[in-house]
């Protein structure tokens, strides 16, 4: 295998991805900047709404992962009429998740108050969620055709699709947060309106893009939309454990966030822009993680297992290289990242600044371990291997990263930095104990394979 050509083809896949992952990111970040706008409690609201819509949609994005991989699958061993029946079950898995996961979302804020939440944050995260989840279904059909793109590396219109969104989430945000119009003025529900419709436009691109498209019509043919279970339930077997390893950490990071309320609103505020900042320069790596899941699941259908680990290796440098960038801008830069979400007239603003300084600087560090977990899954996934590593990722990030959280947090004078410490600890450990797994599975089957011979 030519090094030089498989980071070529990394990059291909990914850069594009990168930018589409940073694009949402920044939408995300401007719905941040407008809570903000809605004072300090609008904000701590958004924290809580926001990390139970992305936990949600992190689990399905996990799940529908799986597709890119058996589409890789089929196309290296040339069985490419087979493409269009696992697209039409990705979109079926897609509403088939989208109901459990609208009901939770609805019904989740009052748990919330149970667990002893502020009920003026619960009531505008009630409202938030109330205006997102009419976007969901869209979002995750979004996903299924991101992930059959992605497949063919033609990620380049997922960036500009992402990026036309940028501009179109402050225009819905701000129509539906003041009532432009002739609409009312929705306040923090609006930004969940805005989000709905940004969710559709995004899927609606990317169906025009791939029906029009010379190669992808030719495999996204939606009648008859015909139900296959055997392959519906084989998606599913690799889906649901990658999916509830995404959840597993995300569950972590909503853990967290709900720990985090314990510690009064400006933490929470704090720990919510630190948050929006780390899932930014997350969008790096799960760029990453896709692209490694979709060139060693080539490579191992080829039963190309020495390609395979190369992909894997030259796909950790590149994490690693990015991340130690971030660490730089995290901790030279932090005030002025804190002071982008902030005006200094807003209330509390001294203490939520002085929280999100600390929390930047801890989440540094932790995203080093972060990338090169996430690229470990995406290796795993490749592989078709997500039940063991689901697992271990479990003790991993529940109970070494949540249990030192509330420890440190709770029961030292950490206090509220003590929940970041908590998520470096869980974080690393998942990162070692997935990448050794990994190239420990790399080296079984190449020793099969010789054996064979």
């Amino acid at each position: 295998m030519n090094k030089k050509n498989e980071l070529h083809a990394i990059i291909i896949i990914a850069l594009p991805l990168m930018a589409a992952f940073l694009a949402e990111r920044g939408m995300q970040f401007i719905d941040s900047v407008m809570m903000g706008w809605l004072g300090s409690t609008a904000l701590a609201a958004g924290a809580l709404g926001t990390a139970l819509f992305f936990t949600t949609i992190i689990f399905c994005m996990g799940v529908l992962s799986a597709i890119g991989v058996f589409i890789v699958r089929e196309k290296s061993g040339g069985l490419m009429s087979n493409i269009n029946s696992i697209v039409q079950q990705g979109f079926y898995l897609a509403l088939f998740l989208s109901l459990p996961c609208i009901l939770f979302l609805w019904f989740v804020p009052w748990l919330l108050l149970k667990i002893g939440e502020d009920p003026a944050v619960v009531a505008s995260t009630s409202l938030l969620l109330r205006g997102m989840v009419w976007g969901l279904p869209g979002f995750l059909l979004f996903l299924v055709l991101r992930e059959f793109i992605s497949a063919f590396s033609l990620t380049m219109v997922v960036m500009v699709v992402s990026f036309l969104s940028i501009p179109l989430t402050f225009a819905a945000n701000y129509v539906f947060i003041y009532g432009k119009f002739h609409l009312p003025a929705f306040g923090i529900a609006g930004i969940g309106y805005g989000g709905s419709v940004v969710m559709w436009f995004m899927f609606f691109s990317l169906l025009i893009y791939s029906k029009k498209h010379v190669i992808l019509k030719k495999h996204l043919v939606l009648m008859p939309f015909e139900f296959n279970r055997a392959k519906f339930n084989d998606i599913l077997h690799i889906g649901l454990p990658s999916g509830a390893l995404f959840l597993v950490e995300a569950g972590m990071f909503l853990v967290t966030t709900i720990l985090m309320g314990y510690f009064g609103v400006a933490a929470l505020a704090a720990h919510q822009i630190a948050l929006q900042c780390t899932n930014i320069a997350y969008a790096i790596p799960i760029a990453l993680s896709i692209a490694t899941a979709l060139r060693v699941g080539h490579a191992a259908g080829a039963k190309d297992y020495a390609h395979a680990r190369s992909s894997a290796l030259i796909s950790f440098g590149m994490a690693l290289l990015v991340s130690l960038i971030v660490v730089v801008i995290f901790v030279f830069a932090s005030g002025f990242l804190v002071s982008l979400f902030l005006e200094k007239g807003v209330e509390d603003y001294q203490e939520v600044y002085r929280f999100a300084v600390i929390f930047l600087n801890i989440a540094a560090f932790f995203l080093c371990f972060d990338a090169m977990q996430s690229v470990a899954n995406g290796a795993l996934r490749g592989l078709r291997d997500t039940f063991v590593p689901m697992l271990f990722s479990i003790g991993c990030y529940w109970v070494l990263g949540i249990g030192s959280a509330y420890y440190l947090s709770m029961h030292t004078p950490l206090k509220a930095s003590g929940v970041w410490f908590g998520l470096l600890f869980g974080l690393g450990s998942t990162a070692f104990i997935l990448m050794l797994r990994f190239f420990r599975r790399i080296r079984f089957e190449r020793m099969k394979i010789n054996n064979n011979r």
